[in-house]
């Protein structure tokens, strides 16, 4: 395997909300400094509906990219997803603690 050049990470927003819903864009970091174990600082900021029902709330796919050549396909370097229930509820418990 090649090393890393310079990742970046796609938020895929558009699978949160439904399939007719073409206000939301999908959000992708600018890639960072090189190295095998790069560091992506970047704040991600987005407003979309959550269901009230925690087992409805669906979770956020994202997918990390190398720019190895602009202009070119990006090759794949691994895929995660971010459990948005798991999160908004347990923010939610914290906040009811603090009252």
């Amino acid at each position: 395997m090649l090393p890393v050049k310079k990742a970046f990470m796609q938020f895929d927003i558009k699978s949160l909300v439904p399939p007719n819903s073409s206000a939301v864009q999908n959000v992708k970091t600018l890639p960072s400094s090189k190295g095998c174990n790069p560091t992506i600082n970047t704040l991600v900021k987005f407003k979309v509906p959550l269901p009230k029902e925690e087992l409805y709330c669906p979770k956020l796919a994202c997918t990390v990219y190398d720019y190895v050549f602009p202009g070119m396909s990006q090759p794949v370097i691994g895929t995660f997803t971010i459990p948005l229930a798991k999160l908004k509820y347990d923010l939610i418990k914290l906040r009811a603690e603090e009252e």
